[in-house]
């Protein structure tokens, strides 16, 4: 059989640009791997395997802005196309403990240019008396985003959008695609479990793995960096008592931690409650192949980020009761220009791939950007190929 489409990459992007691909051709596929349960089990490795991101309306600038929006107005109809509900409106608040910044300083046109309502506060005091739980500084300043701010859950919304996928005639694979390859005008795609599927065209979406197997003759210019979340669990009480707790951008400069970012506790699959919160420190690892990735992932000792990440946390909600607190793996692939690379890097072979650490809010957008390309050669008209364009080493 050869199918009209293939995406290879089943996460965030991925699902979400099968999902509009099949809706103007049936004879779709989509190729990716299934959350492993056990850490020595995985090949591959993903960020979305978790049950929240922020979400957020202001980008860094136009461009990231209008995916933030353009994702963010889809989800109500998603959410009720499939009853799988991933969204959460609770707001998003900005804060640089220093003062203003170059991202607080772009808010008020950015908000012109999309009609955004937000809130400003302009200083410690201000902001502690309408956010009581968060300790911050006197100089601190920040702004508060309403609806649709808040938070997704990346597990859900990939099975929503797969969801109706499935729904407009798509097929979905569970395995990892080792190698892309042309044979007789025809694209030929073989997983590493030895099944060979056939395509007409291919989509490639597998994240930060794209540059590893058998998928591109160029690599494309990537940094792929660690990160490392903190998940603290609290008690169903606490979680109820911070239920309207806004996600929170922090913008801390620390030399043993910078930018945080978190989100309120959540219930996650073990019926636990967990605040999660990232940043960036000091010793995260720039990664150069995949078997140094792997064995970071698999390497179950927890590292000095923890204590740091902890104290972090209570040093920025001082009254939280921790239960206990435990280190998670991801990682962010960073490209050239900032934005994802999309675009055709083969005849007929097509990438939608490099989050920037921002993807998840914007997936939906980003699949059907890739969508677009794939199925008629061209962009939206709201955006250009210079927005996007990839990159090689």
């Amino acid at each position: 059989m050869i199918y009209d489409n293939i995406i290879i990459g089943a996460g965030l992007i991925g699902s979400a640009a099968a999902k509009y691909i099949s809706e103007a051709e049936k004879n779709v596929a989509l190729i990716g791997p299934d959350e492993e349960k056990v850490s020595h089990e995985k090949i591959v490795f993903a960020s979305h395997y978790d049950n929240s991101r922020v979400q957020r309306a202001f980008g860094n600038d136009v461009v990231s802005t209008l995916l933030n929006l353009q994702s963010a107005r889809q989800y109500d109809s998603i959410q009720k196309a499939t009853n799988i509900h991933f969204h959460s409106k609770e707001g998003c608040l900005y804060v640089n403990p220093s003062g203003t910044d170059a991202y607080l300083d772009k808010t008020n046109e950015l908000a012109k240019t999309f009609d955004i309502k937000y809130q400003r506060f302009p200083s410690g005091e201000s902001l502690k008396s309408s956010f009581p739980d968060f300790n911050f500084s006197e100089t601190a300043n920040g702004i508060f985003e309403s609806s649709p701010s808040g938070h997704i859950n990346p597990r859900k919304l990939i099975k929503a959008q797969q969801l109706l996928f499935q729904k407009n005639g798509g097929i979905i694979f569970n395995d990892t695609v080792n190698s892309v390859n042309r044979e007789n005008g025809i694209l030929k795609i073989e997983t590493l479990d030895g099944k060979i599927y056939h395509s007409n065209k291919v989509l490639l979406s597998p994240g930060a793995f794209i540059n590893f197997f058998h998928l591109l003759k160029k690599k494309l210019l990537l940094r792929l960096k660690s990160e490392t979340t903190i998940w603290a669990k609290v008690s169903a009480d606490t979680a109820l008592r911070l239920s309207k707790m806004p996600a929170l951008l922090y913008n801390i400069n620390k030399p043993e931690i910078q930018e945080i970012y978190l989100v309120r506790p959540i219930e996650y699959p073990d019926g636990n409650f967990y605040l999660k919160m990232g940043a960036n420190f000091p010793g995260d690892i720039n990664f150069d192949n995949l078997r140094d990735i792997q064995d970071w992932f698999k390497n179950e000792n927890e590292g000095d980020n923890l204590k740091v990440a902890r104290d972090a946390l209570m040093n920025l909600i001082p009254k939280l009761v921790i239960e206990a607190c435990y280190e998670k793996k991801c990682i962010i692939a960073y490209t050239h220009h900032g934005k994802p690379y999309i675009g055709e890097v083969d005849n007929k072979i097509f990438v939608a791939a490099g989050g920037n650490g921002y993807s998840a809010m914007s997936s939906d957008a980003l699949g059907k950007i890739a969508s677009e390309l794939l199925l008629k050669n061209h962009f939206p008209k709201e955006y250009f190929f210079e927005n996007f364009f990839p990159v090689f080493c």
